[in-house]
């Protein structure tokens, strides 16, 4: 069986119409993408080219025209702890805007050796210390101190957050202004005063200090430009002066022999009272012992003459001293006298018999 012969029916322009809907939506597509592509495109260029600037809690930025046209003029500060739009082309200078240390030890880290100072008796000493300051961080003085100074030994960072670390240019301006003026403040004072009592008392210390405090700033603002106060908030602490070596060694040399000459002083002393008291004690004894022997002797003569008076009671009744030792003899048994015929020896008191 043949099948049939169908065709399509279509209506006259329909594909036509079809056709340019389709191509209509695609091209408004394109041209939305086209279109935030440019858009995108314009964004990007726009952050790349305004930026901003900022400054930390601690830092000062000294702002300064560029470009290719224009003058280096100065167009203010961005003062700490703030932002805004950096301009194409400007330059920006940073400053620290806290407390600063310029350390004169000598020891690591330091950005000075100790000072040299002459004594009043003509020996030399170093002497060790800091002196802290601030930069006068007011946008206008800032700014001329920009211009004189740090701009010509390049004293600034040209980014922020880096004065973790000081510039060459700032530690080569520090030693210019503060070198020589520290110098001669603590030459002048050493000058009063003996190399010992430099080394010895602690006071003098205290006397370096406040003419530091008081004399630095004026030393430092005679050297510079104009009559801005560049620094301010001096505070100094000046360590004990150290004097050579060879001073330190004979001081001590000298401070030993004192020593010893006072200990063998004091045991002279004492060696002497030790003999002064053994003498004093020997003649306390010496006299109480005679003082003894004294009362022994009058004792033993006191005794005697008792002896003596009883003596005398017992001859007493006797009439002589003969006649009672005749008596005592013949208590004893013995014959005083000479053999005698028709006599006899009679005791005291006795009568004699017819």
């Amino acid at each position: 069986m043949a099948k049939p012969n169908i065709s399509p029916v279509t209506t006259p322009g329909t594909s036509t119409r079809l056709g340019g809907a389709l191509g209509g939506k695609f091209t408004g597509a394109l041209k939305s993408v086209v279109v935030i592509g440019v858009l995108a495109a314009i964004v990007i260029t726009l952050l790349n080219v305004v930026r901003t600037v900022a400054s930390p809690a601690d830092e000062v930025a000294v702002h300064k025209g560029g470009g290719i046209i224009e003058a280096p003029n100065s167009k203010g500060c961005v003062a700490a702890n703030s932002r805004e739009i950096r301009r194409p082309g400007d330059n920006y200078y940073w400053y620290p805007a806290s407390q600063r240390t310029y350390n004169f030890t000598g020891g690591e880290g330091a950005d000075h050796g100790p000072f040299s100072v002459v004594s009043k008796d003509y020996q030399p000493l170093d002497v060790p210390g800091s002196v802290e300051f601030t930069l006068n961080v007011d946008c206008e003085v800032l700014t001329r101190f920009h211009d004189a100074i740090g701009n010509r030994y390049g004293a600034y960072y040209t980014g922020s957050d880096e004065w973790s670390e000081t510039p060459r240019g700032w530690q080569t301006m520090l030693d210019l202004y503060f070198g020589p003026a520290l110098d001669a403040t603590l030459d002048r004072v050493a000058k009063k005063y003996t190399w010992k009592e430099l080394y010895a008392d602690p006071t003098i210390k205290d006397e370096m200090n406040r003419a530091v405090n008081e004399q630095l700033a004026a030393l430092i603002q005679q050297k510079m430009p104009g009559e801005d106060e560049f620094f301010k908030g001096f505070s100094a602490l000046i360590q004990q002066p150290q004097p050579a070596e060879t001073l330190v060694q004979a001081l001590g040399d000298e401070e030993a022999a004192k020593a010893q000459a006072a200990a063998a002083k004091a045991k002279a002393v004492a060696d002497a009272e030790t003999q002064q008291a053994k003498a004093v004690a020997d003649a306390e004894a010496a006299k109480k012992a005679a003082e003894a022997q004294v009362a022994v002797k009058e004792a033993e003569a006191k005794i005697a003459k008792l002896e003596a008076q009883i003596r005398e009671q017992e001859i007493e009744p006797f009439g002589t001293v003969r006649d009672y030792n005749n008596w005592l003899a013949i208590q004893r048994g013995l014959n005083p006298y000479q053999p005698t015929y028709g006599g006899s020896v009679l005791a005291p008191g006795s009568t004699p018999t017819p």
